[in-house]
């Protein structure tokens, strides 16, 4: 039984390498996206990679913009950890919420349909969080 679990939680890791993110971004899976795993591995995939590029860049212009400040120029590392930190939960469950909803409907889903899925999630992440900015005002 136990040798069962390890066995399957190889062939998991063996799925999650580095072959499977490149296909991922090629938008050319090898495998069907009709399983709950994979639906919600390649939203959360997309999800996870816009956050940390839009946070990247956003670090970048605050290394730019406080360079000459002694306290804020380390703020852009503050901005990075966000970015990969604060979008893990938020984006792990709502891709997890769209893949049940998929596998639920016997759908098969296309790479293309996922990118715009996890996009979007970030689009709405980021449009959230300027309101909370906003009210602060």
């Amino acid at each position: 039984m136990i040798d069962v679990h390890k066995n399957k939680m190889r062939d998991f890791i063996k799925e999650l390498s580095f072959r499977r993110l490149v296909d991922s971004l090629k938008l050319t899976p090898k495998r069907r996206l009709v399983e709950f795993g994979d639906i919600w591995a390649e939203i959360f995939l997309w999800c996870f990679m816009t956050s940390i590029v839009v946070h990247l860049i956003a670090s970048m212009i605050a290394v730019r913009s406080l360079r000459s400040h002694k306290i804020g120029r380390w703020y852009s590392i503050i901005i990075l950890l966000a970015g990969i930190i604060t979008p893990i939960i938020p984006s792990a469950f709502t891709s997890a919420l769209l893949s049940a909803i998929f596998y639920a409907a016997s759908v098969e889903i296309k790479p293309f349909f996922c990118f715009l899925l996890g996009v979007g999630q970030t689009g709405i992440i980021l449009f959230f969080s300027f309101l909370k900015i906003l009210s602060t005002l």
